[in-house]
């Protein structure tokens, strides 16, 4: 009878201890996927070599839309702020050294110690030169406005004041959507002239990629292909962004193993 006991405790221990052995594999793999976006970010030459490359492009359309304006209005460049023009690395670091870590966000963007990414400080200079305003439309939220600015400032951003900032809620689009840039763009475009977007998700140029629930949103870039690299300029970022939800099926609050399987599961082979 004790044998019988013994074994049975002893078949309990093996699989709670290969259950808890799978989950934190699970975690781990995940948090190995943040690692290694984090690490080519911070690391790689093709990750500055890609913003070079942007912001090039960048001013080459510039220069062909100051010379070929013919509009009354002021020339402006909107670019969103967080991995476009701020290196916001450092705090995907603090996640994956500190899985505990509560703070979170706010208190990373309190610090305002981003640091300006490779050629995003040299374009907004330039576009100064040229008479052409530079419009920082964010989904920070409103409270992160002034220590923005201040993030702006320190490293040396042309126009980074209120007028020139815009956070989540200010002119939110009709429906409410206050993720949705389209409001601030259409204001923008009330008295300027909007001759480039710069970003690094979709939803940073128009609304009509903010839907991905079909070929995950892929169709419409297709459609809209040859504004790549003439109106619209993308830059990478491996890190986070819109493009994970569709991975997700939309949902919230998976644990690390749900995650794990619908990724495997959306995955292309033979």
């Amino acid at each position: 009878m004790k044998l019988r006991v013994y074994s049975a405790i002893l078949l309990s221990v093996i699989l709670v201890s290969c259950s808890s052995t799978q989950k934190a594999t699970v975690a781990t793999t995940n948090q190995e996927k943040l690692l290694v976006a984090v690490a080519w970010y911070q690391h790689s030459a093709e990750m500055t070599a890609l913003y070079y490359q942007g912001f090039n492009i960048a001013r080459q359309r510039l220069d062909v839309a100051v010379d070929t304006n013919w509009s009354s209005r002021s020339l402006a460049v909107v670019v969103d702020i967080d991995e476009a023009m701020l290196d916001n690395s450092p705090f995907e670091t603090t996640l994956i050294r500190n899985t505990d870590f509560q703070k979170g966000w706010s208190d990373w963007t309190s610090k305002a110690s981003a640091k300006a990414l490779p050629g995003a400080l040299e374009f907004a200079k330039y576009a100064q030169s040229k008479q052409v305003h530079i419009f920082y439309v964010t989904n920070r939220n409103d409270n992160e406005r002034d220590a923005t600015i201040r993030n702006l400032q320190n490293e040396g951003f042309p126009y980074a004041t209120r007028d020139y900032v815009l956070t989540r809620s200010d002119l939110s689009y009709s429906t409410g959507n206050t993720s949705s840039k389209t409001g601030r763009r259409t204001k923008i475009a009330e008295n300027h002239e909007i001759i480039l977007l710069i970003g690094d998700n979709l939803n940073d140029f128009s609304e009509v990629f903010e839907d991905r629930s079909i070929n995950n949103g892929k169709d419409a870039v297709v459609k809209n292909q040859s504004q790549f690299g003439n109106r619209f300029i993308i830059l990478p970022n491996p890190m986070y962004g819109a493009w994970e939800k569709p991975l997700y099926d939309y949902k919230e609050g998976l644990s690390d193993e749900e995650k794990s399987r619908l990724l495997k599961a959306k995955l292309i082979g033979e």
